[in-house]
């Protein structure tokens, strides 16, 4: 594996650990290397605020650099500076943690999100979610023209995370034609257990899925009947916000 994919991985990892952290031989065992390649990357890593090494116990964190090129990429973002405003109210109205996942060609990636799931499961800057399994994924695969959808199917992993994780592409497809008529995903802890979701696409100028917005919480708290009476709001939302983009009336 080139050095790109061991330094993809190993972020991956301090991600995935990102409030204790890791040392050198954990994310070595977990990823399957070498300690001393692990060690010589880190040190790369370290020399450029990559990552950070907490001196009293040598376990490795995600550093601040990363900080600086997500600011500057939301910075020039207008879907990000365009639905700001209507995810704040949201968030206000529906007392939902709420977020806009932008498409990336093999997931989706949160480029803004609101409130927090009292759970241990939350939702974060940058989290990727997955075009099969997540909510704001699927009603984004349910957009993309259906050539390159099949594509997709033969490139991304369709990974099971749950029981109720679909991972048959002609259920997806069945899945899918729903999408298509309500515009709306519904997820009943199909990522992660016990956590529901609803999500509804957002198009730009040239009528291209680009993204979706998306409610999220636990199963208790969105039950299916209080998910479909706020999908309706979220989905007038989502239809405001890609009116602007296919004017081009960014703020």
């Amino acid at each position: 594996m080139p050095d790109i994919g061991k330094i993809h991985n190993i972020l991956q990892v301090l991600q995935k650990y990102s409030q204790v952290g890791a040392s050198n031989k954990e994310i070595s065992e977990e990823l399957h290397l070498p300690p001393s390649t692990c060690s010589r990357i880190l040190s790369a890593l370290r020399k450029y605020d990559f990552v950070y090494k907490r001196p009293s116990d040598s376990r490795y964190f995600l550093g601040f650099a990363h900080l600086r090129f997500a600011q500057s990429l939301l910075a020039t973002s207008d879907e990000v500076s365009l639905c700001r405003p209507y995810i704040d109210e949201l968030h206000r109205k529906l007392q939902e943690t709420v977020f806009y996942a932008k498409y990336s060609g093999t997931h989706c990636v949160v480029i803004d999100v609101r409130g927090a799931i009292n759970t241990r499961i939350s939702v974060g800057l940058g989290e990727l979610m997955p075009l099969h399994s997540s909510a704001s994924g699927k009603v984004v695969l349910a957009f993309v023209p259906k050539y390159e959808r099949m594509k997709l199917y033969k490139k991304i992993p369709l990974d099971r995370y749950t029981n109720q994780t679909p991972v048959d592409v002609d259920l997806l497809e069945q899945q899918i034609e729903e999408i298509q008529r309500s515009h709306l995903c519904y997820n009943y802890s199909e990522f992660h257990e016990g956590i529901n979701a609803v999500a509804a696409p957002v198009f730009n100028r040239f009528g291209s899925v680009v993204g979706a917005l998306a409610i999220v919480g636990t199963s208790a708290r969105l039950t299916d009947e209080v998910m479909r009476e706020k999908g309706k709001v979220l989905l007038s939302t989502s239809k405001e916000i890609s009116e602007r983009l296919i004017r081009g009336d960014f703020p």
